[in-house]
């Protein structure tokens, strides 16, 4: 009996225009942003103000900073001339200007681009010579698909192979990526036979768009103790990108891609005040390390992938992230002074993205937008942990023996490399 008056209440006009309403604002709520940045989004002075940070100009001297040391400059590139001018390679110029050309090496390393990456690269390298920079700019023909029928050719029981679901053995794509980073420290490698590899920062960039603020500020953050520092990256205006390798202080993914991006804890609570953001690991664009660790005489740190018989059970995890986890141990054992993402230190994918974090970072909006996102997160326990993968795991250690200490960083993903990129499996 109680349930047909039950039905007759929800089904009345007022319920139902309390219901719309309701909707309505749940959904302005979780696209305000959109409609403050229309309305309030940068007109062309201020992109004309912003177009300034990039105005290299050789003949003008700059200040140098101060207390950061000995930089060591690794960055991988492939197809990316739209970024490359004038953001990153200016970028880059300026910081150098500011760090002092004596204090940096650069190590560049670029293979298979079709577009105009190689010729922006070289011109780079005539820069750095008129400048004094020691560097390192290899470019090489090189495609995916000779990559891969090179590999092929030495034989397919390789390490990097696998059998996919796909019914063919396929080049990996994270163990690929890993060797091409390593490449970027082989002058590093030389520098130290020669005497000279007394680094203070390892300084590895990827193609987005920054400021020699933007990378001197992660550099100081706090105050230099730091394992690793990382940067925040944007690929759209509100969205983080770097889900593949952020895990927060209890090595769980981000629950969102948007601001706060931490459920609960510390995590959070660092990024709603603005304060370095303790995490167990990230890239996020532009990430600095202490170089000690890769410079040690006993194994030095280099990156790797996870085993391809773990891999076969349809796991992966970023060299990203795996190489923080041979760093500091992850959460069990956190070294010297661990991981952190300096949430002042944006960075983007391309310039729309850049040009909004910079102009919108820590404006009233987004602590407002990030209340649903906030509430949403908690009441439905994000993230939830992907029990595929731990029971995968737990098989694999049986079975094998063997361990992986950056069980962290794993997720439910297959990637293999193909001749325009690589896609999953």
């Amino acid at each position: 009996m109680p349930i047909v008056p039950m039905l007759r209440l929800r089904s009345s006009p007022q319920n139902r225009l309390i219901r719309r309403l309701l909707f309505a604002t749940i959904f302005f709520l979780l696209n305000a942003h959109l409609f403050i940045y229309f309305l309030h989004s940068p007109n062309e002075e201020a992109s004309d103000d912003l177009a300034s940070l990039w105005d290299y100009n050789p003949a003008v001297t700059v200040p140098m900073v101060h207390g950061i040391g000995k930089v060591y400059i690794a960055a991988n590139h492939w197809i990316s001339g739209k970024i490359l001018k004038p953001y990153w390679i200016n970028g880059l110029l300026m910081l150098i200007q500011q760090l002092g050309p004596e204090n940096v090496f650069v190590s560049i390393y670029e293979n298979g681009s079709w577009d105009e990456t190689p010729a922006m690269l070289r011109e780079l390298d005539r820069e750095l010579e008129r400048m004094g920079v020691e560097r390192r700019v290899l470019i090489e023909a090189i495609t995916h698909r000779e990559q891969v029928a090179e590999v092929v050719a030495q034989g397919d029981d390789k390490p990097g192979w696998v059998m996919t679901s796909r019914g063919m053995k396929e080049l990996r794509r994270i163990p690929m990526l890993a060797k091409l980073r390593n490449r970027l420290l082989e002058p590093l490698e030389e520098l130290q036979r020669q005497g000279k590899g007394n680094f203070d920062r390892i300084l590895f960039m990827n193609d987005v768009v920054f400021t020699a603020e933007d990378v001197i500020t992660l550099l100081r953050t706090r105050d230099g103790n730091y394992s690793a520092a990382c940067s925040v990256d944007f690929n759209k205006p509100q969205y983080y990108y770097d889900t593949f390798a952020l895990r927060d202080i209890y090595g769980q993914e981000a629950a969102s891609q948007r601001f706060p991006f931490f459920a609960s804890g510390e995590s959070r609570n660092a990024m709603m005040r603005g304060d370095p953001v303790p995490v167990q690991s990230c890239w996020n664009g532009i990430v600095a390390f202490d170089a000690a660790p890769f410079t040690r005489q006993q194994k030095p740190l280099r990156f790797r992938g996870i085993d391809d018989s773990l891999s076969v059970l349809h796991l992966e995890g970023s060299e990203c992230c795996l190489i923080h986890a041979d760093n500091t141990g992850g959460f069990r054992s956190l070294q010297r002074s661990g991981v952190w993402m300096n949430p002042l230190v944006r960075v983007g994918y391309n310039f729309p993205a850049y040009r909004y974090q910079r102009i919108h970072m820590y404006q009233w909006p987004e602590y407002f937008i990030s209340i649903p996102v906030r509430i949403g997160t908690s009441l439905i326990g994000l993230p939830w942990r992907n029990r595929k993968v731990g029971k995968r795991l737990a098989s694999w250690r049986k079975e094998t023996g063997g361990d992986e200490k950056g069980d962290f960083c794993l997720v439910d993903e297959m990637h293999v490399l193909v001749e325009n990129g690589w896609k999953h499996v």
